[in-house]
């Protein structure tokens, strides 16, 4: 018998010990990871002082360094290790090679790290590098969700309840993190029911604020909001399902179901291949666009970094004590405008049975005494504009440039400009405004409309076979997004020349136009003033009507969606021509599929109308005009405000709140989730006529 070499020797020594191995392995990577997360939730959520935080990312440090041993031992048992390296571990390859690196590029005395923080233009250097390391285990903590994902299938719920829930687990993590101290610029913590609004308005990609983004959350907050908007905007199962297909964990085919609902796929075979180029065209688009807006910023536009109230408050311990009413008086004309209004209408309220004299004050009195009278957490309640430092820094504005770019593509609206895109100068930078519009377009498009239009597989297919046309549901949406873009800009450009863009030139105009048409749809972003003095009566109706039909099936935008309307405006011609059956292209359109348009209709008129109702219940000091602006604004999923938003009380916000959601989950998928589905309809009763219109 040949006797064994010491490599073999080694080899079933390996393979006897595999089994074992590999499940502590899991046990101790599981562990870590929940570790990991706890700590990046108290250091990053958290006012900590320095020491404190370096020895935290000592911490963070040698949890790393374990992932990096622990993808060695695991390379070390696999039995191809090339195909573990370099297909069936991609990722963790990728972010153990970048480790390596950096750590050889160190012994050798190299500092590579270095050099990109002196390309970025960052500040610090220690917090650039920590930084880095929290979006490194912020990555490792995304490959955990997604191998977690494969148990989807073991759970006995459907897709849609699935799906429905994925975005509440979402909302309410996403204000739990907006509650951390550290997130906002204000001392103590947000309140939670604006945290709950906030969250919902960037998981459902609304874009309807109670606080100004830009100067309330620090940039901790500011980046915890784009992750929320970029999850809720793809969908965090989807994206959970792509990490989990990337790091070849395999998908079940509740996961299939799910993402076929959510990105409108004709089969469940599609669903997976379509995923797969949905996400690198998301993440593409986003990068395309980043780069673009990076370049067509003006020169004059001013970033700005927040500062946290603490640090601002000891600033101003160590100057000469400031005036309250000159204070107050240099806050931002929105922010103010809004405080006044909100002080002045609690003080009338207070006042109301007693109606002396002091009734007569003027509103900036009123709100000054307020603020002096009130407790801390209401005097908090609204951040100075003076918590911003001018930050013209690189990073910065490539920070201002994805932020933006993220934020157009999943028709979100969030901006970093206190008066979003009307800021001064930046409401000059038409580049800047066609190269969102373009954006929000693309996100509005739908996802299985932009694969089987600009992936290049199909690009090729056209130049090949140039006589074979796109599948009906992308004709649908391009000619549905091209006619009600082009509508609304040509209605906008004649019903506003006396209102919003009056004073511009033609040129500014049109592109003023053009934007609001776009925005309206979907995003939520504004380049002109919008409320109820600055546009016509006529420019409100069609605003309300763009943003209930909304943006394409499948896409990031809300609306009752183009193929929706477009199906009614067909049903009802087939129904005036009696029409057998509604035809589109030369092709019939099931009757299931035209009862669906029409529920979803139904069920959207009747929800805001109940919603519109109540907001007149609990908000009776607020002109109707402006609920009902506010209500399809949320449900649309739109973001647009005629600046109502931040006026609010809690129930208005709370009834918002479930408006954002289900204008994102849709009326159908909420109805089909919590329905019980009938066992049997093979029975039919006898016919009755029923009188009709």
């Amino acid at each position: 018998m040949k006797k064994k070499t010491r490599i073999e020797q080694l080899n079933d020594i390996l393979y006897a010990s595999r089994e074992k191995v590999i499940n502590i392995l899991d046990w101790i990577q599981v562990t870590s990871l929940w570790i990991a997360f706890g700590v990046l939730i108290y250091v990053m959520g958290f006012e900590l002082e320095s020491d404190e935080v370096s020895k935290i990312f000592r911490w963070l440090e040698g949890l790393i360094t374990m992932f990096v041993i622990d993808y060695g031992v695991r390379v070390l048992y696999a039995f191809d290790k090339r195909t573990y390296i370099f297909e069936e571990k991609r990722l963790e390859s990728l972010l153990v090679g970048g480790f390596l690196l950096i750590a050889f590029g160190r012994l050798i005395g190299v500092e590579l790290f270095y050099w990109v923080f002196l390309w970025t233009g960052y500040e610090d250097y220690r917090s650039f590098y920590e930084a880095f390391l929290v979006l490194y285990l912020f990555i490792l903590i995304l490959t955990g969700i997604a191998k977690a994902s494969r148990y989807l299938n073991n759970i006995g719920i459907s897709p849609a309840t699935t799906f429905i829930f994925s975005f509440v687990i979402l909302i309410f993590g996403g204000a739990g993190f907006l509650m951390l101290p550290a997130m906002t610029t204000i001392q103590g913590s947000m309140r939670f029911i604006d945290a709950l609004f906030t969250s919902a308005s960037a998981a459902c990609v609304t874009g309807l604020a109670v606080q100004d983004t830009a100067s309330f959350f620090t940039v901790k907050g500011q980046i915890v909001i784009l992750v929320i908007i970029q999850l809720g905007g793809i969908g965090i199962v989807s994206f959970a399902t792509f990490f989990a297909t990337f790091l070849s964990q395999g998908v079940g085919l509740k996961q299939q179901a799910i993402i076929q609902d959510m990105l409108s796929t004709e089969s469940l075979g599609d669903a997976k291949k379509t995923l797969r180029q949905v996400i690198f065209l998301t993440f593409l688009i986003e990068a395309i666009g980043a780069v673009c807006l990076f370049f067509a910023w003006s020169p004059e536009v001013q970033y700005h970094t927040p500062i946290p109230q603490k640090e601002l408050l000891a600033e101003i311990s160590l100057n000469k004590p400031v005036d309250k009413e000159i204070f107050y008086f240099n806050l931002n004309k929105k922010e103010k405008k809004a405080e006044n209004i909100k002080k002045a209408e609690e003080k009338k309220n207070e006042t109301k049975v007693t109606k002396d004299s002091t009734a007569k004050k003027t509103a900036e009195i009123e709100v000054l005494e307020a603020v002096e009278s009130a407790p801390d957490s209401t005097a908090q309640a609204q951040a100075p504009p003076s918590n911003k430092k001018l930050n013209n820094s690189l990073s910065n504005k490539i920070w201002y440039s994805v932020f933006h770019s993220i934020s157009a593509f999943c028709n979100a609206g969030f901006s970093l400009f206190s008066n979003n895109l009307s800021e001064d100068i930046v409401n000059k930078c038409y580049i800047v405004h066609l190269i969102i519009a373009f954006i929000i377009i693309f996100g509005s498009l739908g996802y299985t409309t932009i694969v089987d239009v600009f992936t290049p597989s199909k690009i090729r297919e056209r130049i090949t076979i140039p006589w074979k046309e796109w599948n009906l549901n992308t004709q649908i949406a391009m000619n549905l997004t091209l006619l009600l873009c082009l509508v609304g800009a040509v209605f906008y450009f004649f019903l506003e020349q006396k209102h919003s863009i009056e004073g511009k030139n033609l040129f500014e105009q049109f592109v003023a136009s053009f934007f609001q048409s776009v925005t309206t749809r979907t995003a939520g972003f504004n380049t002109v003033p919008l409320n109820l003095a600055s546009i016509s009566t006529a420019t409100y109706l069609l605003i309300i009507f763009l943003m209930f039909v909304g943006a394409a099936s499948g896409s990031t935008g809300g609306g009752i969606k183009t193929s929706t309307f477009f199906l009614l405006v067909h049903s009802a011609i087939a129904s005036i021509t009696s029409k057998k059956n509604v035809e589109i292209n030369k092709r019939t359109i099931p009757n299931d599929v035209i009862s669906r348009a029409f529920s979803i209709v139904a069920f959207a008129l009747a929800y805001n109308a109940i919603c519109i109702f109540l907001l007149t219940i609990v908000q009776d000091n607020m002109d109707i005009r402006q609920l009902f602006f506010e209500q399809i604004s949320a449900f649309a999923t739109v973001g647009l405000s005629l600046e109502t938003t931040p006026l609010l009380n809690d129930y208005s916000k709370a009834i918002l709140t479930l408006t954002m959601y289900i204008g994102r989950v849709g009326t159908l998928t909420l109805a089909f989730a919590l329905s019980k589905k009938v066992i049997s309809t093979s029975y039919r009763y006898p016919t009755a006529h029923v009188t009709v219109g």
